[in-house]
């Protein structure tokens, strides 16, 4: 997974259930390897990325690898 690649939601959270977005950073997560800030268009402020616990992620989500599906990789 890298910034620019085309991803679709396949987590558990009915939220995001079969949102498509585009990766935006990636990171080093607690996870099982490289998470990613997805820029989900419209939902800026919602979900992941509601301001809470001084978590403001700037129209960004974030998201671990198990829950996301490359649609299309960037070059």
């Amino acid at each position: 997974m890298q910034v620019g690649d085309l991803v679709k939601y396949i987590g558990h959270a009915t939220f995001y259930k079969g949102r498509v977005g585009i990766v935006a950073s990636t990171y080093i997560g607690l996870g099982e390897g490289l998470s990613a800030q997805v820029h989900y268009p419209g939902i800026a402020g919602e979900g992941r990325d509601r301001a809470g616990l001084g978590q403001v992620h700037d129209g960004l989500h974030p998201m671990g690898p198990e829950e996301l599906e490359i649609i299309s990789a960037s070059r």
